[in-house]
Formats: C-alpha cells, structure tokens, sequence
C-alpha cells in the first residue's frame, strides 16, 4: 500500500505539470497537383486548370473535448485539460499550414525570376555577343539577388523546421502525460474509455509532425544544393560573358546518361508533366520547367523522371538513338537546365522516340 502511494503521488506530480499550455507551432504536409506545362515560341505555358490535391489536416478539434462526459473525478478533470492543449497544438498546426504554403510559394516565384534571368543570358551568348556586354553584366548581377532571395527562402524553411522540431518534443510530452494518467487511482470506465481515445488523437498528431519534420529537411537539402551548384554556375557565366560566348563544358556530354529508344507506345497512357516546342531558335523554358518539377518533387520526394527526345516523324532524326540532330542536342539542353536546378542525373531516364503529331523538336517529361 505504501508503495502504491508512492506512485500515485509521483503520477499526480507530472500531471500536475502539464498544466502548461502548448504555444509552440507547428505545421502540415503540402501536397500540390502538377499539370503538364508545354512552352512554344512565344515563351508561354499551355497549361489546363491545375489539378487541387487534397492536404492531409486532423481536425482542429479534439473528438474527446467534444463529448460531454464529465465523470466528476480528478482523472476527468485531466483529461478534459489534456483535450484543450492537443486543440491548441491542432490549431497551431492548421496555422503553420498556411504559412508554409507562402513559403513554398514564394521559393517557386523566385526560382523561376532566376532561371528567367539566367536563361536569358544563355540565349544571347549562345548566339553571341561583345566580350563584357554591360546588360548582360547586369543580368548576371540581377541575378544573383535573386539567388540571394532563395537563400531567404531556406532560411524561413530552417526556421519552421525547428518550430516543428519543438512541437514533436511538446506533442511527445503530452502523449506521457496521457498514459501516466492510466496510473491514477479513483478513476471511473468511462474516464479510461476518453484516455485512449485521447491517446489514438496525439498519436495521429504526432505521426503529421514527424512527417512534416521529414518533409521539410528534404526540400531544405534540395534548395541547400540548387544554391551551391548556382553559386558555381554563375561564377562560370561571368567568365562566359566577358569572352561573349557560351562555353559547354565536356564533363557534362561525358556524363549524360545513355538514351534508351522508345516508341510513342512506350508513353501512350501517360500524362506528361512537360512538353517543350523547340519551333524557333531562342525557346524560354526554364522558368517553367523548374516551377513544374519542383511541385513534382513536393508531392512525391523520390521522383524519377523521364526525358523523352521527340523526333519528328519521317525527318532524319528519326534513329532508335540520338547520335545527330537537333533533339539530341534539344535533350541535353534541357538535360543540364535540370542538372542545373540540383537534379541528381541517376534520377533522370533519356529516351528517345518519334511521334507522327509532332510538327517540330520536342522534348516531353514524364514522372515515374
């Protein structure tokens, strides 16, 4: 008996310590839908009304605070305060729901204002130009703001990692306190009946923030590593326009993955995320693509995506491999925009096919 009240004492002593209420914040998953994005002449997508994917969110409310069951007992009363604190979390959490949506958002619209003005400075020395072009100096310094703003970027995603972080620990702390609370003496069935119902709820809560946790480090590794590969690729771009000339470097033929041959059939049933028109000599995708693969990769984190070269029927590119012509050159293109952007090459597939409604060179992506 001495024993037993030793241990109710002590479990009373931590419940009476979860009085404090929960105002760290937390938040979601995000998950978009991605529609296929074709860029013609004019530099414009063609895209159809985007697809809304659901996101995943517990009710704010917890389903124990909604029953009015009130036992009278010491057990109910903790419970009942248990249920207001996991409100309070739930409700934090549909708040950094939002807020991450900024974030994601405003991460797309700069990535896509750098890629804009990196493009652009890609075509004119593709076709060259003086040596030190002052516009093109000014792009390139523009440019580089921009890159700055996606570093402000991972700083917001750092600083909700670590809020989310601190809801783990609090979420954590409140599911003990919740089994602690089987301990107690005094309690009546219907208290237990509401204790694991309250259980079933943090542990559901907990599961969305290690999720989000998870989520939120990989797209911080990703920006984290597009950065330092930028970083490096303008310092190689200022060096292209004071020569006034693009210069490719060899490394990145040598290391382009094979081209497997496909046919149309191969890609029949499937829908594909991108489709650029090569119908003219400066075509200004990247923008779109970038904006199009990385709402890919927030929906699913390991993508694998295909890159189709698109022959036109009966011209004479038109071999089960891209040794010649103008796809060939089209694919890798867009290949290094990819590599580019922080895309490991091992997780992009080359695959090469005609296709008798193609008017033009075109390049489709596909994801697996």
């Amino acid at each position: 008996m001495r024993l037993s009240a030793l241990y109710t004492v002590k479990v009373l002593t931590i419940l009476c310590l979860t009085g404090c209420s929960f105002a760290t914040d937390a938040i979601f998953p995000i998950f978009s839908g991605d529609e296929p994005a074709s860029v013609n002449s004019s530099s414009t997508m063609e895209r159809s009304t985007p697809i809304a994917m659901p996101v995943p969110t517990a009710p704010v409310a917890s389903r124990v605070s909604m029953t009015n069951s009130d036992t009278g007992t010491f057990v109910n009363r903790k419970v009942t305060q248990f249920s207001a604190e996991l409100n309070q979390l739930r409700g934090t959490l549909s708040l950094r729901n939002s807020q991450l949506k900024t974030v994601r958002s405003t991460n797309i619209n700069n990535a896509a204002a750098y890629h804009g003005v990196v493009g652009g400075i890609k075509s004119r020395l593709q076709v060259g130009t003086t040596p030190g072009n002052p516009k093109l100096m000014s792009q390139w310094r523009s440019s580089q703001g921009q890159l700055n703003k996606i570093e402000g970027d991972i700083a917001s995603m750092n600083q909700l990692a670590a809020e989310v972080d601190s809801d783990s620990a609090m979420s954590s702390y409140l599911l003990d306190s919740v089994l602690a609370a089987y301990g107690l003496s005094g309690a009546v069935d219907e208290d237990h009946r509401r204790l694991r119902a309250l259980e079933d709820e943090v542990n559901q809560t907990i599961v969305t923030i290690k999720r989000l946790g998870s989520e939120l480090k990989e797209d911080i590794a990703r920006q984290q590593q597009f950065v330092a590969n930028e970083r490096e690729g303008l310092l190689r771009l200022v060096e292209d326009i004071n020569t006034g000339q693009l210069y490719v470097s060899q490394n990145n033929i040598t290391e382009t993955p094979q081209l497997s041959s496909s046919s149309p059939g191969d890609f029949s049933q499937r829908r594909p995320l991108v489709i650029i028109r090569f119908d003219r000599k400066e075509v200004t995708y990247e923008p779109a693509l970038y904006q199009a693969v990385s709402r890919a990769l927030e929906r699913r984190p390991d993508a694998v995506f295909d890159l189709v070269a698109v022959n036109v029927a009966g011209g004479k590119d038109t071999g089960k491999t891209l040794s010649y012509g103008s796809a060939r050159r089209n694919a890798e293109k867009v290949l290094g925009s990819l590599s580019n952007m922080g895309l490991p090459s091992d997780r992009i597939m080359l695959s090469a096919m005609t296709s008798p409604s193609a008017k033009t060179s075109e390049v489709h992506i596909y994801v697996r």
